[in-house]
C-alpha cells in the first residue's frame, strides 16, 4: 500500500519533471541539486529530490549534507509515515476503486482497455486484480513495478533525510501538505479523460528506462537537458493535470516558503525535482519575489 501512495512522488519526477527544453535556460549549467535562497539577510535551502533511487546512486551529492548540517528545520512534501495510521490507510483503500459498478472495461474504450490489460499481464497482474481500480491507481501500480524491475528499489532523498531528521534531536521536521491532499491529487489524475490519460501513460512506459538515466544525471548536476520536454508537453497537452500536480501546489507552498524565509530558523526544503525548474518552478517563483537563488557548491 505504501508503494501506491509513494508513487505520487515518483510520478512527479518521472512523468512530469524529467526536464523540458524551454526551462533549460533557467538551470545554471554545472549547477547543483541544492539551492541557497536568501532574502534580506535570511537563508533557506531548497533541494530537489528523487523519491526512489538505486543502490548505485548513493552516496548522495555532498550539497545535501552541507544544507542538512546548517538547517534547523527539515521540510518535506508530506508525511508518508502516516500510512501506518489505520484511519489513513482505510481512507486510501476506500479511494482506489471506481465508484458504483464501474470497471476499467466500462470507463475505457476497448482498444485502450485491452492494451492496458496486456501490460498488466506482463507484470503479473490479472484482470480480476485490477478490473475495478481507478485508471490513476493501476497506472501508479504499474509504474512502481516497472521502476523496481529496472533497479530503483532504494529509498529516495526525502526518505533518507526523513530518517536522519527523526534520529537527530536537534532537528525539527515540517511538511508542506497533508497526506490526504496528496492522495486526492493522485486519485483525481485522468478523471474525465481516462482513455487519453492511459494511452499517454502506456506510451511513456516504453521510454522510462532511458529517461531515468538522463534524469539521474541531470539531478546530480542540477541541470536540465534539451532533449527532454515532458513538463512543457504536460502543460500544453494536459493543462488540468499540470495545474493539479505542479502549479496549484506551488501556489499553496509559496506562502509557507516566504514564512520560512523570515523565520529565525534555517529551513531546508526537500521536494521532488519536478518542482524546482521551469517558468512555474520554485526557483523562478522565489526569484520573482526578490530572492537570490544560487546553486549550493
Amino acid at each position: 500500500m505504501k508503494r501506491i501512495i509513494t508513487f505520487l512522488a515518483v510520478l512527479l519526477l518521472f512523468f512530469a519533471g524529467i526536464s523540458n527544453a524551454s526551462a533549460a535556460a533557467l538551470a545554471e549549467r554545472g549547477g547543483s541539486p541544492v539551492w541557497r535562497v536568501t532574502l534580506e539577510g535570511r537563508t533557506m535551502f531548497l533541494g530537489g529530490s528523487v523519491h526512489i533511487l538505486r543502490e548505485t546512486d548513493f552516496p548522495l551529492p555532498k550539497q545535501f549534507d552541507l544544507a542538512f548540517e546548517q538547517a534547523e528545520v527539515i521540510v518535506f512534501e508530506t508525511d508518508t509515515s502516516q500510512l501506518s495510521d489505520p484511519e489513513v490507510a482505510a481512507f486510501l483503500m476506500s479511494q482506489i476503486y471506481l465508484p458504483d459498478n464501474q470497471t476499467l472495461g466500462s470507463v475505457l474504450d476497448e482498444e485502450t482497455f485491452l492494451a492496458l490489460m496486456a501490460v498488466c499481464q506482463e507484470y503479473g497482474l490479472s484482470v480480476l486484480d485490477v478490473i475495478r481500480m481507478r485508471p490513476s491507481i493501476i497506472t501508479s501500480v504499474l509504474s512502481v513495478l516497472q521502476i523496481q524491475k529496472i533497479g530503483f528499489v532504494e529509498q529516495g532523498v526525502d526518505d533518507y533525510f526523513m530518517e536522519r531528521t527523526r534520529q537527530d534531536r536537534y532537528k525539527q521536521i515540517a511538511f508542506l501538505e497533508s497526506l490526504e491532499e496528496q492522495i486526492d491529487i493522485m486519485i483525481s489524475m485522468g478523471e474525465g479523460y481516462e482513455n487519453e490519460y492511459v494511452q499517454y501513460f502506456l506510451r511513456e512506459m516504453e521510454n522510462t528506462e532511458t529517461q531515468l538515466e538522463a534524469l539521474i544525471a541531470d539531478w546530480r548536476n542540477g541541470v536540465l537537458t534539451d532533449r527532454n520536454n515532458m513538463l512543457m508537453e504536460m502543460k500544453d497537452e494536459w493543462p488540468h493535470l499540470y495545474r493539479s500536480l505542479i502549479l496549484d501546489r506551488h501556489m499553496a507552498w509559496m506562502p509557507q516558503l516566504e514564512d520560512f524565509l523570515v523565520s529565525d530558523q534555517i529551513h531546508f526544503v526537500i521536494v521532488g525535482n519536478a518542482h524546482i525548474f521551469g517558468p512555474d518552478g520554485l526557483v523562478q517563483m522565489l526569484r520573482d519575489i526578490g530572492c537570490e537563488v544560487t546553486p549550493l557548491r
